[in-house]
């Protein structure tokens, strides 16, 4: 399909291209049924609530425009990726990758090479198609097009969806989530915005608006946002938390402004009925966030030095009692309030391990918590949650702290406690596991292995430990992309955060999950159909511990003794087919 020298042609979502329009190694092996780009109508599926996605592919030199529309009440966006130049050692040859989606409005004008992206003979340029189906479209077949005009003609790329009958639920059944630290990161992914604000009333308000934006943008995508304001040394900025006044029986907490304008609207799901900036309107209803991290820590509210000591128990109590008061007295009892350390021993904070404990002595610091937790919200509407990053001690603190701990986040460990973890599901605990993001230059599918290993486990979420580090020059020298799964608008003149490829991608495998998931609940056949998928899918989802796990105490462990690594994101992925997910999704857009 030519128009004025310009080609227009559509891939599927899962195969990526270069900016000379080759497709990328890792996707070249993937031949998915079904995919776009064979001549002619691009024909897709999908269930009504949800997103049925493709790639096209423009080009030619010159300018052209683009432009996207639909019938039937379907709602087409359109996206133009940004080719991001990998990193490379001397001497070897340069690399683009395709992975920020930059939205684009009403008929743009383009230019091949793109005078952005400034890459030297570019003759291809990769934009990403989103096609919303509205809850209340009539099941059936509906059309649209994308038509290019460059040089004084025009030519269409005419699509169609098979709208189902079947509609994805507004709530997903397992929470892919996306972590992230504190708020300085925002001032230098942001400059413009905090360019006359850089501290004070200012500095807070441009804060708390992009931190929203970032969980308007994740709730977008059927997914969850965390954000950790508390330091290892239990320090935080004050629109994480109110201010302490007063000692012992006095202890107050006061000053609410800042936390009630951060996450007053997330707790009671208002802010996700604005606009994120630059983006379509919002489409999946707004509610409140599954949960947030609070700042509650060792030093705050009782001061540290008292532990012990019968006075830090009343410090304690009593400053959470406050605090589960103000959450009670303004209704925000629907998301999950975690309790949550962050500290390791060797910060030199505290002289006890918070997170990823490694010596079992630790764990009697989290008993005692625990209990201070349950004096100070007992009978309480407000969802508190002990929350516990566990890795070596993760077998052994599964029994030691029952009826403490009630929310797992787990390690790469997990993988060899298949019977534990299902007792401890058994008990109404939470379990998620923790890893990394797979880079740009991985397979476009590799971002569903962590998805399905979730599903398919039983297990409730994902935590992808760090997703809002791009690097200092993620647009040039792309160091993969595997801290961030979106990036800045600022440089496209937007101001707030812009997906990646990666993020949709993985939005749609959950539309995939949730699908299966509610016909196989609904057929009482759950496991049964785990089980099958599973079966068919080349990835280990269990595995049998390393020697020295069952014969050397957890304090001694190492990555050399073990052989395998703990830390988030290290273990290569495995690297099965390109295509690998196609029978999930199928079995999804069959109702099974």
């Amino acid at each position: 399909m030519t128009a004025g020298g310009f080609r227009l042609s559509a891939a599927h979502e899962w195969v990526a291209h270069d900016p000379f329009g080759r497709v990328k190694p890792a996707d070249a092996a993937a031949q998915p049924e079904g995919a776009a780009g064979a001549p002619g109508e691009v024909q897709l599926r999908a269930a009504r609530n949800g997103y049925a996605s493709f790639r096209v592919l423009v080009t030619g030199a010159g300018e052209y425009r683009l432009a996207a529309s639909a019938r039937c009440g379907l709602e087409v966006d359109l996206f133009k990726a940004w080719y991001h130049r990998m990193h490379q050692a001397e001497g070897q040859p340069a690399a683009w990758w395709p992975d920020a989606l930059v939205p684009v409005h009403g008929g743009a004008a383009f230019r091949l090479p793109d005078p952005e992206n400034r890459i030297e003979g570019q003759t291809a340029q990769e934009f990403w198609v989103d096609v919303f189906i509205p809850p209340e479209a009539k099941p059936g077949r509906a059309a649209g097009r994308l038509r290019l005009t460059a040089g004084g003609g025009a030519t269409e790329l005419p699509f169609s969806v098979e709208i189902l009958e079947a509609g994805l639920p507004d709530e997903p059944c397992v929470q892919m989530d996306n972590n992230s630290y504190g708020s300085k990161w925002l001032v230098g992914l942001y400059p413009e915005a905090f360019a006359r604000a850089a501290s004070g009333p200012r500095w807070q308000a441009r804060t708390i608006e992009l931190l929203q934006h970032h969980y308007r943008l994740i709730h977008e995508h059927r997914a969850t946002f965390h954000n950790l304001g508390a330091g290892h040394s239990g320090g935080f900025d004050p629109i994480y938390g109110p201010r302490l006044a007063g000692r012992g029986r006095e202890l107050r907490l006061e000053g609410w402004e800042l936390f009630d304008r951060h996450y007053g609207p997330l707790l009671d799901g208002s802010a996700f009925r604005r606009r994120l900036p630059g983006s379509p309107p919002p489409r999946r209803p707004a509610a409140p966030v599954w949960g947030v991290y609070t700042p509650i820590n060792p030093d705050w509210p009782a001061s540290y030095l008292w532990w012990g000591e019968p006075g830090y128990g009343v410090e304690f109590t009593r400053g959470v009692g406050q605090f589960d008061a103000h959450l009670r007295a303004n209704g925000w009892t629907g998301s999950r309030l975690e309790f949550f350390f962050n500290h390791k021993k060797r910060y030199r904070w505290f002289e006890w391990d918070g997170d990823e404990v490694k010596y079992a002595k630790d764990d009697a610091y989290h008993l005692e918590m625990g209990r201070l937790l349950k004096q100070a919200t007992a009978g309480s509407p407000v969802k508190w949650v002990y929350r516990m990053d566990a890795s070596w001690q993760m077998k052994n603190q599964f029994d030691r702290l029952a009826g403490s701990t009630n929310f797992w986040v787990c390690g790469g460990f997990l993988r060899w406690y298949p019977e534990e973890v299902r007792r401890v599901l058994g008990r109404g605990d939470i379990v998620w596991w923790y890893g990394g993001t797979p880079s740009i230059a991985a397979a476009t599918s590799s971002i569903l292995q962590n998805l399905f290993q979730t599903w398919a486990r039983g297990l409730g979420g994902f935590c992808a430990w760090l997703t809002t580090s791009p690097g200092q020059d993620p647009w040039f020298d792309c160091e993969g992309g595997t801290t961030a799964v979106m990036y800045p608008g600022e440089r496209f003149g937007i101001a707030g955060p812009i997906p990646s490829v990666r993020l949709k991608v993985q939005r749609n495998g959950i539309q995939d999950v949730d699908l299966v998931d509610r016909a196989a609940r609904a057929a009482g056949r759950l496991e049964e159909v785990r089980g099958s998928l599973a079966q068919g899918v080349p990835l280990r989802l269990w595995e049998p511990p390393p020697r020295a796990a069952l014969e050397l105490p957890p304090e001694d462990w190492d990555s050399i003794n073990l052989s395998a690594e703990h830390e988030p994101g290290r273990e290569p992925l495995p690297e099965p087919d390109p295509s690998w997910w196609a029978r999930f999704r199928q079995s999804a857009l069959a109702g099974r």
